[in-house]
């Protein structure tokens, strides 16, 4: 074998280690690079992991004061109602979707599509529902009531189907009307009523309406 010959073979294999060791270097170099990039993996995968558990206790905080809340809400709704209809035995609001259940004494259970109807002794579960989240405001500071509550004709037809039951109700809302507390719970209550009221109340405004143009009769008048 010629000189030229081993310098060419040496040439090539030289050519050859020169490629393989480039080959290696990228290796170690795409190596290292995916160490780093498990390594920031890893880093974030721990940080995702640790907000997961924030996020469940704080789910699971929020469902057992949700549920202890509404506990307390359907104690003062109890309240509430048998300050207007002393028959209820027991009412509950359920946590999930705040519908209620209401059962008076020799009665079936009352459920929350029978309860919320206007008119008649079943719009009383919706006025004590309201007026309980009012108590409810004032004995928690965390719970946030909405300033104003408007109850659509809470007396109507009380007066025919059952005059105690109305006359307690409107008890209730003079209740509530005639405290007047600073801490932004104070309550005004405007009732449309069909029947006249029972009796004078000194704590009640009455503005009757017209019978034939069905506005108030000292409603100032417009030539428009």
């Amino acid at each position: 074998m010629s000189f030229q010959t081993d310098t060419q073979e040496a040439e090539k294999l030289a050519h050859g280690l020169s490629r393989e060791v480039a080959r290696l270097k990228e290796w170690l170099d795409s190596s290292d690079y995916l160490v780093k990039q498990q390594v920031v993996i890893d880093a974030a995968k721990a940080e995702m992991e640790k907000a997961q558990e924030a996020r469940n206790a704080a789910l699971t905080a929020h469902e057992v004061r949700r549920k202890e809340v509404v506990a307390h809400w359907t104690e003062l709704f109890l309240v509430r109602l048998q300050q207007i209809n002393p028959n209820v035995e027991t009412a509950y609001i359920n946590p999930a979707d705040f519908t209620t259940r209401v059962k008076e004494r020799e009665e079936a259970d009352k459920v929350f599509a029978d309860c919320s109807v206007v008119g008649g002794p079943k719009v009383v579960t919706n006025v004590a529902l309201l007026l309980s989240l009012r108590d409810l405001g004032r004995l928690d500071p965390a719970v946030r009531v909405p300033p104003l509550l408007i109850i659509d004709s809470p007396l109507a037809d009380l007066g025919v189907v059952d005059q105690a039951l109305g006359e307690r109700l409107i008890g209730a809302l003079i209740d509530i009307a005639s405290d007047t507390s600073s801490d932004g719970y104070a309550c005004q209550v405007i009732a449309a009523t069909n029947d006249p009221l029972p009796r004078a109340y000194p704590e009640v405004r009455e503005i009757p309406v017209a019978t034939a143009h069905r506005f108030f009769d000292h409603a100032p008048r417009s030539d428009i």
